[in-house]
């Protein structure tokens, strides 16, 4: 009798099992089910990732293209540059070059002017004290007559030769005031060395009753 109750329950316990078997197929096939439908969702999330990345790699692409060009047409301008300052450098150079040259023969000049004035003023007489107008326009001639009427015709039996005369370059005197000097310029040397000479040897000089002091 235990035999046959024993043979009996066998198969319920094996129904139980594939019972068992068929739900944990299910619950697998459901679960690959969910896998499939995020795996398609992961893919089409990694394509569009893609296509936005492939996008952005393009922009990458054109903006890299036009930063090459424009560093091109930069190195392009700093090498026109480094040759203009070259050439800038060079003509800076020869300038410099030509104006030291300039300096020292302007300084030659200046000296060669001051030596020439010098000379010209050598023969410079100055005369003080002489009425404006006085020479009525004919300064040289009034000069070579003033020394004449000065120092007389024991010393100077000839006019004196007057290269040229004229008043001090100022503005014209008012009445009352210091007339203006008359500059001389005296032909040979020895006529001016004796009027100086003679000069000295007065205090004043009497010219149309007007007595005029002597500066040496």
């Amino acid at each position: 009798m235990a035999s046959k109750k024993s043979s009996k329950t066998v198969p319920a316990v094996r129904d139980e099992e594939g019972a068992g078997d068929s739900l944990s197929q299910a619950n697998v096939n459901m679960i690959l089910a969910a896998i499939s439908s995020q795996g398609e969702d992961l893919k089409k999330l990694i394509d569009e990732k893609m296509t936005a990345l492939e996008g952005r790699l393009d922009a990458l692409d054109v903006t890299m293209a036009k930063l090459q060009s424009e560093h091109s047409g930069f190195k392009r301008k700093i090498v026109e540059m480094e040759g203009a300052l070259t050439d800038v450098d060079q003509r800076i150079g020869g300038m410099e070059m030509t104006c030291k040259e300039l300096h020292t023969e302007n300084k030659s000049l200046w000296a060669k002017l001051n030596d020439l004035e010098g000379r010209s003023r050598r023969l410079n007489l100055k005369f003080v004290g002489i009425n404006e107008g006085e020479e009525q326009g004919r300064t040289s001639q009034f000069i070579s007559d003033l020394v004449t009427e000065l120092f007389g015709r024991d010393h100077f039996p000839k006019p004196v030769k007057i290269d040229r005369a004229h008043r001090a370059l100022l503005p014209k005197p008012s009445a009352g005031q210091r007339p203006r000097t008359i500059i001389a310029k005296i032909h040979h040397d020895r006529d001016k060395d004796l009027i100086l000479r003679l000069s000295r040897e007065k205090n004043s000089f009497l010219i149309q009753g007007q007595t005029y002091p002597y500066f040496p």
